[in-house]
């Protein structure tokens, strides 16, 4: 019998896939949204009620210390546990791979992310374990001084066999014989780079340098992740993208420098940072290239207060020789690194593949950027169990495993499925599920922000969204808006002039729009003591749902800065201006009258129209 696996109930708020599902379960006639009920998920920022860390899934002697730590920084499991994770990961690296079968191999590498706004715990949570990095590289000053004084000798002796080939060549030519080729130990080695366990920030071409002087791979670490993000693509037209994509996965990889080329057997580098919540768009904007499917993300609540104790060292001995017996895996051979894997045994084998039909199930009922994250939801789980496996032999000391057994691969599954998944959720609402749920939400909080009680087509492609899409595409965005409840287009009377009316919509007041001037008012420059124009000027051309009802007479659009909302003549098409301004006239056939500049009032009449 196939087993059945359950999607975890999550709370409402971290359903934000703009209905998609609801709507293909509801029929035409049966909307799921209305004017009255707009779909709230487009705007929903909220973090919501997300599941605590699972402590229970770390082994008692890191269970221990994580809390322990957490109550000296006055911050939850969850902001210490997680960055050590995603650091004991990255000092792994390719030292130790995860093997699910015998083309399936992952290194341990992780990159988290803990989202939070400033000053909610995400730093301290951090140097609870970067302490223990810092230490660790001190110590290791003496290691990296003698490996500095073995290349010195190294270019010393290169330089010296050098001189010696070019002397051999010379007295070849003078001899008229074959010049000798050059031996390898002429070889310049090149400068010397002290291998780094951490860096906070580098170039692409330092970070190559970087992992050939630690081939298992280096971590970047640092408070804030946005900034690396929103620089991907700033300076080096997408190529910086290229490269981090790639850092993810660990394999060979050739960086292009002046004048030479770098290559690397594995191009691992993790990831560990803090992430604001607001900043979440920001750093994944643009087209979806699954750079936040890599990322564990971990949104913890906000610390409450209790009493600091001293229970917590600053450099914690546990963690430090835990760390350090990680530091040691890698093996080298001829100066290349040994690549080595740890299989799952039978057990976890099963665990894993029963997790595989939960995420083949699970992807089926999502879409956009979860369905992406989800899609690499095994191989997360896959690093995480070659992780935990490791790093609680680290903490308890002994022999190394030489498997991944079913207690780490069900804590693995556990956390990835029951922590991290709802978590990225939340945090992947922030970005934007799809590129059209970014767009309606960019232009809800746009109408929100400029005070908008009707828009217009031209209007929202220019300033919502910065000429990004199309007519045809805004157009379709709006309908999209419109069917969930947020706006409703317009009908507008013909001009006298004639000509295609321009589209507009009316906003869903429920967007938190205040009462101010209508649009004919902000449209229109009223004059000292024009009694006509400011009675008429509440009265709008524009009728919602074919005319049948009238717009509010008070709720303004703000439009003063926005000539392309500006009201205009109806005879010439100008814009009303304070030396010529427009005023209402009526017209047969046009309830609400129309609007002329005072010259164009004589050119119409004596073209026959009954102004009066």
């Amino acid at each position: 019998m196939t087993a059945k696996f359950r999607v975890a109930d999550l709370p409402p708020e971290a359903d934000a896939d703009l209905s998609v599902r609801a709507h293909n379960q509801h029929s035409a006639t049966q909307p799921l949204h209305s004017w009255d009920a707009p779909d709230w998920s487009i705007l929903d920022d909220r973090r919501g009620e997300l599941p605590d860390f699972q402590l229970d899934c770390l082994g008692k002697p890191l269970c221990a210390w994580v809390k322990r730590a957490a109550a000296g920084a006055g911050v939850t499991a969850a902001h210490v546990a997680v960055p050590a994770l995603g650091i004991a990961s990255s000092l792994i690296g390719m030292a130790r791979r995860a093997q699910a079968s015998s083309s399936w191999l992952e290194p341990m590498t992780c990159w988290v992310g803990i989202v939070g706004a400033s000053g909610t715990g995400k730093t301290p949570g951090i140097d609870a374990v970067k302490r223990a990095l810092a230490q660790i590289e001190r110590d290791n000053q003496s290691k990296v001084s003698k490996l500095q004084r073995e290349h010195e000798s190294k270019v010393e002796n290169a330089r010296a066999a050098r001189t010696h080939w070019k002397k051999q060549v010379e007295d070849a030519v003078e001899a008229g014989v074959p010049p000798p080729a050059m031996p390898e130990e002429a070889t310049d080695p090149g400068k010397f780079v002290a291998p780094r366990l951490y860096v906070s920030d580098g170039t692409i071409e330092r970070f190559g340098e970087l992992l050939q002087a630690r081939p298992q791979g280096i971590l970047r670490l640092t408070d804030e992740l946005s900034a690396m993000f929103m620089n991907m693509s700033r300076y080096s037209g997408g190529q910086d993208n290229e490269f981090w994509l790639e850092s993810w996965n660990g394999n060979s990889y050739n960086v292009e420098r002046i004048g030479r080329t770098l290559h690397l057997d594995h191009l691992l580098i993790g990831v560990v940072g803090g992430l604001q919540p607001d900043k979440l768009a920001k750093s994944f904007d643009g087209p979806a290239d699954g750079m936040y499917a890599r990322l564990l993300f971990s949104w913890p609540s906000e610390p409450t207060y209790h009493e600091l104790n001293n229970k917590a060292l600053e450099i914690d001995p546990d963690i430090l020789n835990a760390l350090k017996r990680l530091d040691g895996l890698a093996e080298f051979a001829d100066g290349r690194l040994v690549r080595r894997s740890i299989e799952l045994t039978k057990d976890a084998l099963a665990k894993f593949e029963q997790f595989r039909q939960f995420v083949h199930a699970e992807k089926e009922a999502v879409e956009g950027r979860d369905r992406e994250w989800l899609a690499k939801a095994p191989a997360h789980a896959l690093r995480l169990a070659g992780t935990l496996c490791l790093l609680d032999w680290a903490m308890l000391g002994g022999e190394q495993p030489t498997g991944v057994a079913v207690g780490p691969m069900a804590a693995a599954i556990r956390l990835v499925r029951d922590y991290f998944w709802p978590h990225a959720r939340a945090s992947l609402r922030q970005i934007g599920l799809t590129e059209r749920h970014v767009n309606a939400r960019r232009v809800l909080r746009w109408i929100r922000a400029r005070r908008k009680n009707e828009i217009s087509l031209e209007n929202v492609r220019r300033d919502a969204l910065g000429q990004k899409l199309d007519a045809e595409q805004t157009a379709a965005l709006l309908e999209m808006l419109g069917r969930f409840g947020w706006v409703r287009e317009l009908n507008a009377f013909s001009t006298p002039k004639g000509g295609r009316p321009p589209r507009r919509w009316q906003v869903n007041p429920q967007i938190g729009v205040p009462v101010a001037e209508t649009v004919q008012t902000a449209q229109t420059p009223l004059q000292p003591n024009s009694a006509v124009s400011a009675v008429s000027a509440s009265q709008s051309v524009f009728t919602a749902n074919g005319g049948a009802d009238p717009l509010p007479e008070q709720g303004g659009d703000d439009l003063d800065d926005d000539p392309g909302d500006l009201r205009r003549c109806d005879h010439c098409g100008r814009l009303g201006t304070m030396a010529n301004p427009l005023h209402p006239w009526d017209w047969p056939g046009r309830p609400d009258g129309i609007w002329l500049h005072t010259k164009c009032r004589h050119h119409q009449g004596r073209e026959g129209g009954d102004l009066t």
